[in-house]
């Protein structure tokens, strides 16, 4: 597949999820106070299982295996967030399948926006994915329950660019929520699952193809706008382009909120059917989320005590006396 296929692919993959999220800024009814909510939250907790299945029946032997690996691919997304410290974390967990070995992968990461900086925990990598590192079998007590720090941005003003864009994103999905017909939006019947998780409403809605890439040339035209630094004038023109050979066949959400018009839940539903040459026949995502503790406690559970922080130089030089004693 070439360069700019794949860049466009995850571009389209990027986007689903994001839209599933933020298409929630719909004013209408219980979407407004409860997305509201969450827009302003200063504190949350999240996770989310994402699944994909990839197409790739008319590509080559080298694009149907790295479809496999995404079909195959179980992955939870989990973390907690504080706007207000400017500080968050991730947690990447799940199993993937590769030449017929099956890894499990559980690495945390966190993130100071204020100090520029982020922390990996290295024996998660190191036991995670040894098989890739060249690591396996082998025993790194020195890096046991350490974080590697690395640069989160090379300057202020990208932070600041960056949130910008998702300002003028999120005003741009806002207003074109704004313009959805009511008809689109519909309160289901909860499950008796639903109700012990607290759950009190259920609404659905669908977006139309063109709907979905009105908003897609939206984010696009803010993106090009605002950063040169965050996609070439390239990349987005192939962007655009891919859009009239691509078709979204299906885009789905269901949120539950509870009584106080939080969102608890949210399942995405999407299938996107392409006409590109050397480019998968169709991508479907799904996405199944849930947050809670909005703007509650909210206790972070990797961040690192400042004896346990290790710069790379630092890191490769416990490696290398841990080697020696092999």
């Amino acid at each position: 597949m070439k360069k700019r296929n794949w860049f466009l692919f995850l571009i389209i993959s990027a986007f689903v999820l994001a839209l599933a999220a933020c298409q929630q800024a719909d004013p209408k009814g219980s979407y407004a106070a409860a997305y509201k909510k969450l827009a302003e939250a200063e504190k949350y907790d999240f996770s989310a299982d994402i699944g994909l299945k990839v197409d790739a029946s008319n590509m080559g032997a080298e694009d149907k295996q790295i479809a496999e690996v995404l079909n195959n691919l179980k992955l939870t997304v989990s973390g907690k967030t504080d706007s207000k410290t400017k500080q968050s974390e991730v947690v990447l967990k799940g199993e993937m399948k590769v030449q017929n070995m099956t890894m499990n992968f559980d690495v945390p990461v966190f993130m100071d926006e204020k100090k520029q900086v982020g922390y990996i925990k290295l024996d998660s990598v190191l036991d995670n994915f040894g098989l890739f590192l060249g690591t396996t079998g082998m025993n790194f007590d020195s890096l046991k329950g350490k974080y590697l720090e690395f640069p989160l941005e090379d300057d202020q003003s990208s932070s600041k660019e960056a949130e910008d864009i998702q300002k003028k994103l999120m005003d741009s999905i806002q207003k074109g929520a704004d313009n959805l017909s009511a008809d689109q939006f519909k309160t289901e019947d909860l499950t008796d699952k639903e109700k012990e998780k607290g759950a009190s409403e259920k609404i659905t809605f669908s977006l139309k193809d063109e709907e979905v890439k009105q908003v897609v040339m939206n984010v696009i035209k803010i993106i090009g706008d605002a950063s040169e630094k965050t996609l070439s004038k390239d990349d987005l023109n192939n962007v655009k382009d891919g859009l009239k050979d691509l078709t979204f066949k299906k885009y789905n959400v269901t949120t539950t909120l509870d009584d106080k018009k939080n969102i608890l839940s949210q399942k995405a539903d999407v299938s996107v059917d392409f006409d590109i040459k050397d480019f998968p026949k169709s991508i479907a995502i799904t996405t199944d989320s849930s947050f809670k503790e909005i703007d509650g406690d909210v206790t972070f559970s990797h961040k690192p005590k400042k004896s346990d922080i290790v710069t790379e130089e630092e890191a490769q030089n416990l490696m290398a006396n841990d080697a020696l004693n092999f």
